[in-house]
Formats: structure tokens, C-alpha cells, sequence
């Protein structure tokens, strides 16, 4: 039977398919500010409808807090704003197109089974994966027992919307996050996050001005920005530490840190180095942490491992 895998994101969704790669902009709240929730979930449907081959399996990682054993999504506020929707995706793919067997995951679960995949070592006890893109969340998985536990409502590790832990000025501090909260880790430290930021410590006067802007150079306006956008993440890897002292692998993907490059994860080990807690120890984080790109780890290609059983998200 063919397949198709799916990553859909705020910003792109990806499909892969024997014959290549294709990737078109998500129909997102990051997109279309001005659209409802109920239009942005139809072009969503209809965009998945149409590239789903006849009487195939659809593999599809959702940037989204999704229950797979009941099928809903909670929400996405990249993808649809703020607020709680419930959004029953596989029913309404099903209800378009019953002739394809749609095999839905959450997008990080899907990337830390690809991560897990490639990168894990024999004896890796824990390994965690932490996306940071459009919006941030983590996923950690019980390696020798193949499983990635989650709670009564199928989530684990929805980072994104915890308070930061930040030192930065007030005027950062109280950011909007995209989901309409103040204060949370995706209100700093995320890709659409990253201008307001720099706005709010006035380094630049137009968020507009930040596509150049937030690929960072290394000067002295930038090491601001960096040090303030690293810092929650920073602590979050502190707390997968603490919580989880048989953590052995932490991947850390999505547009932020490959975007910015290597001076993304010499910053965050630069922060964990100063002994803020006893588990920080710039020599371990530096084998521990492991950033990849879209290209080497890819959630489409996790939802198929997760879709054929390789690993297990149990409640």
C-alpha cells in the first residue's frame, strides 16, 4: 500500500513521498491572522485531502496537543490562535477521505522517535527531545521499554506555556504569548517570539525590521538577544536533568536553533555552565545535548515509526 508522511507545522507543512520533499506554508494563525479557527482547520483538512494518494496510509505529525487515543487536538496557537478548540482531526480527514487510513501523532513525539531512531546509544536509559520553532515542547521517552509515557489526556512536556524562568527587563517578561497568556517560555524564547523580544529591549524599532535581525552574528546587540532567548530554555534543560537524572540524550531541534547555528548551543552551554544548580556541568551538557535540523531529524518520518508500532505513547 502507498504511504504519505506528513509534518505539519505553524509555519510549513512537509510532505514526503517516494517521489521527493514538498513543502508549502501551513494555512495557520502565524499566517492568517485575520481567519477563524473553523477556516484555518477546513484549509487544513482540504490541504491533507489533497495530498493524500487513493487507498493510501497517511503518516501525520501535528504541531498540535493532540490525544491520539481519542483523537483530539486540543489546541495549536500557531496553528489556530488562542484558545482550547478540540478539534477531532482524524475524523474529519476520515469523513473527506475514507479511502486513506490516517495514522495521526503530536509533531514532537513523531520527532523524538525519529531522534531516537538515529542518535540513540545502546545503553541511553532517557532520552528527551525539545523542539523550539513556531512554538516549544518536549517529548521524553523510556528507551529500553520503547515507550513515551503521557497523562490521562495524552500530553507530555507542553514547555511552551509554563512561566519563564527569565532575568530579562519586565517589558519582556510580560509578552504576550501566541495562545494569549503573558510571561510563558513561547512568549520568549520561540521563532515568532524572537522580534518582540528584540523590540521589547530595544534593539531594533520595527519588529518588521527582524528577519535579518534574528539570524544572529555574534555582536553585542545580538549576545543580548541570545542570552535573553536561551535563557528559559536553559532552565527547562535544568529541570529535564533534576526530574530525570537518567536523561542521557537531550536532542534540541526546530527553525530556532538551526537557524541561528552554533552560537545557539554555545550559549546555552555557556548558561548551564554557570552553577546556578547542582546539576549544571558545562562538560556533561556538552556530550548530553545534541541540536539537529530539519534535516537530520524530520517528525513526518517519526509519525511512520510511531504508526507501525516502534514505539508506544501509553497513558
Amino acid at each position: 500500500m502507498r504511504s504519505v508522511q506528513i509534518d505539519i507545522g505553524g509555519t510549513w507543512t512537509r510532505i514526503r513521498t517516494p517521489n521527493g520533499v514538498e513543502k508549502v506554508p501551513s494555512p495557520s494563525a502565524l499566517h492568517r491572522q485575520n481567519a477563524s479557527h473553523d477556516q484555518l482547520v477546513r484549509e487544513l483538512i482540504h490541504l491533507l485531502a489533497n495530498h493524500a494518494p487513493r487507498n493510501s496510509i497517511a503518516y501525520v505529525s501535528l504541531g498540535a496537543a493532540y490525544d491520539q487515543e481519542t483523537d483530539i487536538a486540543y489546541g495549536s496557537a500557531p496553528l489556530w490562535g488562542p484558545g482550547r478548540w478540540d478539534v477531532p482531526m482524524r475524523r474529519l480527514l476520515e469523513a473527506v477521505r475514507p479511502d486513506v487510513y490516517w495514522s495521526i501523532v503530536n509533531d514532537v513525539s513523531a520527532g523524538l522517535a525519529h531522534f531516537i531512531d538515529k542518535y540513540a546509544r545502546p545503553a541511553d536509559r532517557y532520552v528527551t527531545y525539545l523542539t523550539i520553532s513556531s512554538g516549544i515542547a518536549l517529548r521524553t521517552a523510556h528507551v529500553p521499554t520503547r515507550c513515551i509515557a503521557v497523562n490521562a489526556e495524552g500530553l507530555q512536556g507542553e514547555v511552551g506555556h509554563l512561566p519563564a524562568a527569565s532575568s530579562a527587563p519586565e517589558a519582556v517578561r510580560s509578552l504576550k504569548c501566541d495562545c494569549g497568556r503573558r510571561g510563558h517560555i513561547a512568549a520568549i524564547s520561540s521563532g515568532p517570539a524572537i522580534p518582540r523580544v528584540a523590540s521589547a529591549l530595544g534593539l531594533i524599532k520595527d519588529i518588521q525590521q527582524s528577519a535579518e535581525f534574528c539570524y544572529l552574528r555574534g555582536h553585542d546587540k545580538e549576545r543580548m538577544l541570545l542570552r535573553t532567548i536561551v535563557e528559559p530554555v536553559a532552565q527547562i534543560v535544568r529541570f529535564v536533568c533534576t526530574l530525570q537524572p537518567h536523561t542521557d540524550l537531550i536532542g534540541i531541534g526546530g527553525g530556532v536553533p538551526t537557524g541561528i547555528g552554533k552560537i545557539y548551543k554555545e550559549e546555552l552551554i555557556r548558561q548551564l555552565s554557570v552553577e546556578d544548580s547542582y546539576v549544571d556541568n558545562a562538560r556533561a551538557m556538552k556530550t548530553r545535548i545534541l541540536i539537529v535540523s530539519d534535516r537530520e531529524v524530520s517528525p513526518e518520518i517519526g509519525a511512520q515509526i510511531l504508526g507501525v508500532g516502534e514505539y508506544r505513547i501509553q497513558k
